[in-house]
């Protein structure tokens, strides 16, 4: 065994090791730290546990070594600091050391990688970061997420001064996010004038800079409130300009009209003869009519040029009857569903009967309401290039009989006709709908004056007829697109205007 440590290269041969370093380092002073530089060190085949002994002995440097570190060091070093020793020591033996104040850890690489999650070697970084613009407090919390187990955030909340020491590719993505996020913020109100800040926040929400943006909104004033960085609220103004616009709007002009089928048409009209006398009937197709029970019936959908109207009526006039029910006009934003009921509400009573534990029983009566008669349902989609998506729905209903129930109530049974399509129209273009084809039942009674009261001898001067007739109700729909005032212009210039800080 050869052992020398001196500061005067001085080498003691197979003497003991006590011998050896005190004969080899008597002039060298006392060493505080692991900077404390050594002249030479000479070891071969020595165990670790006497190496880290010298060491502590004349560096001045307290070291602890944990329970599994064993193995022999042999190595030859000449002007290295304390450090340096233990750093080759920990290279060649698969070992690692923690500094503290005061002492030194020993210990094999895998209980450091257990206890940090990292090799040894693997170099640290410490970067110091000033925040301008951003909150120490907004950004700790994202930081402790992106470091690694070893990793350590301290910060100064009076100098707004971040440390970070971590590995240094963690290091890279912390400052590049501290980077992006703290840059100057700015706020501007914006002030709703169709659109609703509620429905508005939520779209907002999605784009705001993550950790930067924020947003509040005030539902009385329908004011919305966003600070985030300017070309953020660059893109969040066009996205607002684009929603807070004047809805367009659709003007439905209806006419409804019956005809009462002649004997020779009970199978409804003969809508391909109507098309072969009008030649601006643009017919595009049939529907089938569900009702409750099953599938009856063909609904026939067309388009007609506005100023044919009365041609068609001459042409529905062959058929039978005609006769205009009604012929209403609303106005329907766009994208909204519009109704048109041309009947009446049919009451009936429901009764509902209540048996306490305890005193006596109640019923109580409840007076409910059916519609019955035609209803229409429009929904208009408007396009930029003048023309209109309509979706219908027809509905035919009546009462065809009465049902009576063991309270005396009588609820009525109703026969209900429907169809559903959509269609596209251009603008002014008249919608026909044809085919929804109802029995009527026309209960009529007669009797002769005075005569017809006399018991008994009444009955022959009285009679009732039952007549029932078919017919088939016609729709005309014309969508005529809303212009209304624009404003929208000045609205977008005043957008332009300077953000507030």
């Amino acid at each position: 065994m050869i052992v020398a440590v001196s500061a005067s290269h001085v080498v003691a041969q197979e003497q003991p090791l006590d011998v050896a370093v005190s004969a080899a380092v008597d002039n060298i002073a006392p060493a505080s730290s692991t900077s404390h530089l050594i002249d030479e060190i000479d070891l071969k085949d020595t165990d670790i546990t006497d190496v880290m002994k010298l060491l502590s002995q004349k560096s001045g440097i307290n070291i602890v070594l944990g329970n599994s570190v064993s193995g022999k060091v042999t190595l030859y070093l000449k002007n290295v600091t304390a450090k340096d020793v233990l750093n080759i020591i920990a290279k060649t033996n698969d070992l690692a050391f923690v500094e503290e104040p005061r002492l030194i850890h020993v210990m094999t690489g895998s209980d450091y990688e257990k206890t940090y999650g990292r090799k040894f070697f693997k170099i640290t970084k410490t970067v110091v970061q000033k925040l301008n613009y951003t909150s120490i407090v907004d950004v700790v919390p994202m930081l402790e997420r992106m470091k690694s187990p070893i990793g350590v955030i301290l910060t100064d909340s009076r100098s707004s001064t971040i440390s970070m020491n971590d590995l240094p590719e963690n290091i890279l993505d912390m400052v590049a996010f501290l980077r992006e996020i703290d840059i100057p913020r700015m706020t501007k109100i914006f002030d709703l004038t169709y659109a609703k800040a509620e429905d508005l926040s939520e779209r907002v929400n999605m784009i705001l800079t993550p950790t930067v943006g924020s947003m509040r909104f005030d539902k009385r004033t329908n004011k919305i409130s966003i600070t985030d960085v300017p070309d953020k609220l660059r893109e969040i103004d066009n996205l607002i300009a684009a929603f807070d616009v004047k809805e367009r709007q659709v003007s439905i002009e209806a006419k409804i009209v019956q005809v009462i089928l002649s004997d020779r048409f009970q199978m409804g009209i003969n809508w391909e003869a109507v098309l072969e006398n009008s030649h601006n009937l643009n017919f595009k197709g049939n529907f089938d009519v569900l009702s409750p029970n099953d599938k009856h019936g063909r609904v026939s959908i067309g388009t007609l040029a506005d100023d044919q109207y009365t041609a068609m009526i001459e042409s529905l006039q062959t058929f039978g009857t005609t006769q205009n029910l009604s012929n209403p006009h609303i106005m329907v934003i766009n994208n909204q569903e519009a109704k048109i009921l041309v009947g009446s509400t049919e009451p009936y009573v429901t009764s509902t009967t209540t048996t306490p534990a305890s005193g006596p029983t109640t019923t109580a009566e409840t007076v409910n309401f059916i519609e019955v008669g035609v209803k229409l349902y429009v929904t208009p989609t408007i396009h930029n290039d003048g023309y209109v998506t309509l979706k219908i729905k027809p509905e035919v209903s009546s009462v065809t009989r009465n049902v009576t129930t063991s309270n005396n109530n009588t609820i009525p049974v109703v026969e209900t006709s429907e169809a559903e399509t959509t269609v596209l129209v251009k603008d002014g273009v008249t919608i026909v709908i044809g085919g929804l084809i109802k029995d009527e039942k026309i209960n009529t009674d007669t009797s002769v004056p005075i005569l017809g009261k006399i018991p008994l001898l009444g009955a022959a001067f009285r009679s009732k007829d039952h007549l029932t007739r078919k017919t088939e109700l016609v729709i005309f729909l014309t969508p005529r697109i809303a212009s209304g005032n624009v404003s929208d212009k000045s609205k977008l210039e005043k957008r332009k205007s300077d953000f507030v800080k």
